[in-house]
């Protein structure tokens, strides 16, 4: 009996703390708090203690950028100097990215110089004359035109070097007023738009692409032609010979440096008035007169005199005389020998690094 009057005693007791247990749990305003706090604390334990190891993420973080950049560097790298990738995007990153190709003279030679006349030449074979560079001959053909795409671009850079030395420069003016006419006076007859489109079918360039080829053909022409003491020597006594009597067709068959004008004294016969004219000499023609010898005309590649014979409506009949220039050619020759031009990528030497297309 006293057994069991104990345990109906402390099933009463653990009734009671029940209860009061269940008064406590009970959300009042004035234990909204405490309960919060309590719910609060119960979570703590399943947060991750992000501000304990903050350092370590921001480290991670770094690490992995850095790894993805070095992996995406060595992508490009590999690509450019590797396998030598001429595709337009490839293209596109050595306009943002100033990565060299070769270096001349310590003058870094810029990979997009390379890659916009090797695609430009590229397009235009495959496009236009359909060279498959797949086959055997279109291998041969594509190692030949890396040759001349990076013999043009190391003897730009070169340009560049000797043009900032001597504080040449082609001014926008300069530039716009020769596209001008360029647009105006081309062959084709074509308007604006027209003459953009054909760049693009036939180039795949851009009108920006084709505004800096032609500043580079402008520049080089100021260049050469300063630089060629010699040859400019020579055109002015040849001149100087034509003035005092000598007789221009034989100083021609003598001196000139073009198997043409040797052969023929000079005398290339009627030329349609608008035909392609980069040394613009039909354009000096015009404005002489019969028998007249104009001054001296520094031509794309060299000193030029030429002498009116016959003028018609929609030809012109002149005999010339030419006299390349040598120094810049020469002095590129040179620093090859002297181990002062350095290429980057292997490009066969199957032309002449004295060869333009």
């Amino acid at each position: 009996m006293k057994k069991l009057l104990n345990k109906l005693k402390r099933k009463k007791q653990s009734a009671i703390q029940g209860n009061n247990t269940g008064s406590q749990l009970r959300i009042t305003n004035e234990t909204v708090a405490e309960h919060r706090e309590r719910i609060l604390a119960g979570g703590r334990k399943f947060k991750y203690p992000l501000q304990y190891p903050k350092h370590r993420i921001v480290a991670i973080t770094i690490v992995l950028v850095l790894l993805l950049g070095i992996s995406l560097m060595g992508i490009i790298t590999w690509q450019l100097y590797g396998a030598q990738n001429t595709g337009k995007f490839i293209h596109r990153i050595t306009e943002v990215i100033p990565v060299p190709v070769a270096e001349v003279e310590g003058q870094m030679v810029r990979y997009n110089n390379y890659l916009l006349e090797l695609r430009s030449a590229l397009h235009y074979l495959s496009t236009k004359e359909a060279v498959n560079f797949s086959s055997d001959d279109g291998k041969r053909q594509l190692d030949y035109q890396k040759r001349l795409a990076l013999n043009k671009a190391i003897e730009s850079a070169y340009i560049q070097k000797l043009a900032k030395e001597q504080s040449v420069q082609i001014t926008k003016q300069e530039l716009e007023e020769f596209i001008e006419r360029e647009i105006k006076n081309n062959s084709l007859g074509v308007t604006e738009d027209v003459y953009r489109q054909v760049i693009k079918d036939y180039y795949d360039w851009s009108f920006d692409d084709y505004r800096e080829s032609v500043k580079k053909q402008l520049l080089r022409k100021k260049i050469v032609a300063k630089v060629d003491i010699d040859g400019r020597q020579k055109i002015q006594s040849l001149l100087n010979s034509v003035q005092q009597g000598s007789d221009f067709s034989e100083l021609a068959k003598q001196h000139s440096e073009d198997q043409l004008s040797k052969a023929s004294g000079g005398d290339i016969g009627f030329v349609d008035k608008n035909a392609d004219d980069p040394n613009e000499l039909i354009k000096v023609a015009e404005a002489l007169q019969p028998n007249q010898v104009s001054d001296v005309i520094e031509g794309v590649d060299g000193f030029y005199l030429i002498k009116l014979m016959e003028k018609r409506e929609s030809n012109i009949h002149f005999i010339k005389l030419f006299v390349s220039y040598k120094t810049i050619t020469q002095k590129l020759e040179e620093l090859r020998k002297n181990n002062k031009i350095k290429e980057y990528i292997n490009v066969p030497e199957t032309v002449s690094s004295t060869n333009r297309q």
